[in-house]
């Protein structure tokens, strides 16, 4: 995807006043180079930084193609720097690949992990300050690459995707998980998500992990963190907590 095509994107996704908080680059991964959206605070920094990983419908259908059903990723990159931090949003696969495209990628994990390291090299990033944050397959993939790492404040997890079984492999890494987690859900999910929240729920407490998990009942189902939504204060007050 050209650079030209992701600036005019920027400038027609994101609300007036934002559009100079946002740019592209391109980032190495074990997966070959890809693009990341960055959105900064005002000021200098050096800022906490957090790596936002989106669900499979902007894998399938591209950034502009998931904003046309609704999914505003421009506006969760836009809220955590409003909040005061580094967003980096890694886009995972360099072409779209298909509408009804859901499935996980083992190299997914690879890419998520790469961003975490790139994001620790940019100009005004505080690389002791860094949280991992993703909804659905997203949130599935920071399962898979978190564990291990012992450079996570925090780890976000907004109605983990199942994966059709994938969460189950990757749960059996969370003995090595060093960082405190904040489990979303809403309560008309479907049930896959249920079964994934409950299947980390249940594990981080048996092997003492600090996890607070939150069920919410305001309706939506998995739509209800297509955009930043009435569960955000939850967000940033668990961010702020433990990037402080």
């Amino acid at each position: 995807m050209k650079r030209t095509f992701w600036f005019f994107l920027l400038a027609v996704l994101l609300p007036a006043g934002a559009a100079r908080a946002a740019s592209t680059m391109e980032f190495a991964t074990p997966a070959g180079s890809r693009e990341a959206i960055v959105c900064r605070p005002e000021g200098t920094g050096p800022f906490p930084a957090v790596v936002f990983n989106h669900p499979s419908i902007v894998d399938g259908r591209g950034v502009q193609g998931a904003a046309a059903r609704g999914y505003d990723l421009m506006g969760f990159c836009e809220a955590l720097a409003k909040e005061g931090y580094l967003a980096f949003l890694p886009i995972r696969e360099a072409v779209p690949q298909g509408g009804r495209f859901e499935t996980y990628k083992e190299d997914y994990a690879a890419v998520v992990s790469a961003a975490v390291e790139h994001v620790k090299t940019l100009p005004g990033a505080d690389p002791r300050r860094l949280a991992l944050m993703g909804f659905s397959m997203g949130a599935l993939a920071a399962v898979v690459a978190a564990p291990g790492r012992a450079d996570l404040r925090a780890l976000v997890l907004l109605a983990p995707a199942f994966g059709r079984g994938r969460m189950e492999e990757a749960a059996k890494g969370l003995p090595r998980l060093a960082a405190p987690v904040l489990l979303l859900v809403e309560q008309s999910d479907s049930r896959p998500i249920q079964r994934s929240v409950a299947l980390l729920e249940r594990e981080l407490k048996a092997h003492g992990k600090e996890a607070r998990v939150v069920r919410y009942a305001t309706g939506g189902g998995h739509h209800a963190f297509y955009t930043v939504g009435p569960y955000w204060p939850d967000v940033a007050a668990f961010l702020k907590e433990k990037m402080r």
